[in-house]
């Protein structure tokens, strides 16, 4: 059995040499993506130029719409543990031949996220989204394993047993009622491998009085912030430009720099970090803002 697994690992999952993002084989103006000119690789996590977080003194114009991230944003995964994933999707197999185990099944799943290339420690080099349906069919057919239940439960089941409990950031809601007051429209871009089915329903158990315009999720997609695309997609469902936007986040390249390359206010909000990636990299864009406290955004836009 372990050396059936070890195989599986080494000859179906981890390739030779992991494919660049820049060459994917789809039509090279969709995906041409020259890095905005403030970005600096080299940059230390620690050496944060607080001359950028210029959000006083600043000529504001209210927006027509914000956009949020979800997680750390709006909702707070208390903790991220896989092995409770892989433990309730594995007690829901009816066929389970090669007695994998949790900690098996979840090195099947991160070997399967490098052998795809989707994700890059560099975040303007991410590969392009999967769903989670694919990308676990393609590991639970290769162990052989057989379900009675289908992926979207099974999708579920993975990702709630992994991060529960889900609790709305404080002062979410109250803000969200604030914005509904003042008609300033809300909507969610989501980086995940989840469907839009799936956080869909975590939102509205955690906030259920506020209804979003539109919740987006890479996954659906194919498209991941930071890429431009994404956020233009966006845009395009509002039917807004990017001067009536704002776009609110914890994440310095995906929610601050990216949508500021394409002319989005990002807001970068370190009120609920809890992941160390969040705070890997501070943002780089000249003009974005920073808050601790939701409260902080509802004062600002009252000085609009």
């Amino acid at each position: 059995m372990q050396a059936f697994f070890s195989n599986f690992l080494k000859n179906f999952l981890i390739p030779q040499k992991p494919p660049k993002f820049g060459h994917f084989p789809l039509t090279k103006s969709l995906f041409d993506f020259s890095l905005p000119s403030f970005y600096n690789v080299n940059q230390k996590t620690e050496e944060r130029d607080t001359a950028l977080v210029c959000r006083k003194g600043t000529n504001m114009k209210k927006p027509q719409m914000i956009l949020f991230d979800y997680g750390q944003t709006l909702c707070t995964e208390r903790w991220d543990d896989p092995l409770g994933g892989c433990r309730a999707v594995l007690k829901a197999a009816v066929e389970n031949p090669r007695g994998i185990t949790p900690e098996q099944l979840d090195a099947a799943f991160w070997s399967m996220d490098t052998s795809l290339f989707r994700l890059s420690k560099d975040p303007w080099q991410t590969g392009p989204e999967l769903c989670w349906h694919a990308f676990a069919r393609s590991v639970f057919e290769s162990l052989e394993l057989k379900f009675s239940i289908g992926y979207q439960e099974l999708e579920e089941l993975f990702w709630y047993e992994r991060t529960e409990p889900t609790v709305a950031v404080d002062y979410v809601p109250e803000l969200l009622d604030f914005l509904k007051q003042e008609g300033i429209r809300t909507g969610v871009v989501s980086n995940l491998c989840f469907n839009e089915k799936t956080l869909c329903k975590r939102i509205n158990k955690c906030l259920p009085n506020h209804a979003f315009e539109f919740i987006m999720v890479s996954s659906e997609y194919a498209f991941r912030k930071p890429m431009p695309q994404f956020y233009r997609l966006a845009l395009t469902k509002a039917h807004l430009e990017p001067g009536d936007v704002w776009f609110c986040g914890d994440n310095a390249v995906c929610d601050v720099d990216g949508p500021q390359a394409i002319g989005i206010q990002g807001i970068w909000f370190t009120g609920a970090m809890l992941n160390p990636e969040s705070r890997r990299l501070s943002p780089q864009s000249e003009g974005h803002w920073e808050i601790q406290d939701w409260r902080e955004l509802q004062r600002m836009l009252e000085q609009c």
